[in-house]
């Protein structure tokens, strides 16, 4: 699958690596290096702290769960914090991880059972979503599904395509717990700047996806051959949103070789290879926006809190 993927992203039009293939135990290390270290990545800090603010709100729609599903995982930091206010009100919970980096999730559910002990059943999947959706599918406790932060990294295609397979994974009962960016795509420095800053810390993680490629399918992609840039995309309409683009530009003629995937390839100066597919990554919306792709999805939203930077949105099955 991983290798069909790969052929299909740098045979189609445009060029392109998928997303997703950043993200082995390497890439979610500096990814998380990303979050808590950069200055310039705002989404982070504005996520934690409304998150925060609005705890003891938002815990009444999620109180009577006894199933938290948490899809993109990670180090678990943003999840804890709903872990430790609904562990308040219930002597134990059954905690779902989803991350397509098996290793790093395997060291996520270690950490959390030190931390909670026999509070927390710990239940893996080391999955792509759609595979860990349909899993969760046939799961019939009463749950939360939190997706923080990641679904905002998808084509807005696959956004949509995942959201109608989480409603339909949802019971009547079940909430969706979803944190997207709605910066105002007037502020286009601080956006970009947010995606590729002076200090490299994002560099480093977009990087890590052809640093893979060269270590596991044998490529010679010379990265000092290429230069990495970003733009922002605005999109008004209220069925779309803004994004940003994150590419390598070849800075000399280049042939590249991908033992693997016997493949051959040639880039000319100045030709692009994207480091996600088409639609770009880190979209960025309008509430009008949320609620259209919600609704396309046959998903309300129930509650939602804004600041500057991040909306914290509680939706329901329609």
């Amino acid at each position: 699958m991983i290798k069909a993927e790969l052929l299909k992203g740098l045979a189609g039009n445009p060029v392109h690596i998928p997303a997703w293939y950043r993200y082995d135990e390497e890439g979610s290390r500096l990814n998380d290096i990303c979050m808590e270290q950069c200055k310039w990545y705002y989404f982070h800090r504005f996520e934690m702290k409304i998150l925060n603010d609005i705890s003891t709100e938002l815990i009444e729609y999620l109180k009577d769960s006894r199933m938290l599903v948490d899809l993109g995982s990670g180090n678990a930091s943003k999840t804890m914090l709903i872990l430790d206010n609904l562990l308040k009100t219930h002597d134990s919970l059954t905690y779902v991880p989803v991350d397509i980096s098996t290793e790093f999730l395997n060291k996520t559910a270690a950490n959390l059972k030190t931390i909670y002990g026999n509070k927390l059943e710990i239940k893996p999947i080391g999955e792509e979503y759609m595979v860990a959706l349909r899993k969760i599918k046939t799961m019939t406790d009463r749950k939360i599904i939190v997706w923080f932060g990641s679904l905002q990294s998808l084509s807005y295609e696959k956004q949509l395509d995942y959201l109608l397979e989480i409603r339909n994974t949802m019971q009547v009962e079940d909430r969706l717990l979803i944190t997207l960016d709605v910066t105002d795509t007037s502020c286009k420095q601080t956006i970009e700047l947010a995606y590729l800053d002076p200090e490299g810390y994002c560099e480093n993680f977009h990087l890590n996806s052809i640093h893979r490629l060269n270590r596991e399918m044998h490529a010679n992609i010379d990265i000092s051959k290429f230069k990495i840039k970003n733009e922002l995309v605005v999109n008004s309409m209220s069925n779309n949103c803004s994004y940003v683009n994150v590419w390598i530009e070849a800075i000399e003629n280049c042939d590249v070789h991908i033992g693997k995937l016997d493949l051959n390839r040639k880039f000319q100066k100045g030709e692009r290879l994207y480091l996600h597919e088409k639609g770009g990554i880190s979209c960025k919306y309008t509430i009008e926006q949320l609620e259209y792709i919600l609704n396309k999805a046959s998903l309300g939203m129930e509650k939602y809190w804004m600041n500057e930077h991040v909306a914290v949105i509680v939706v329901n099955r329609k």
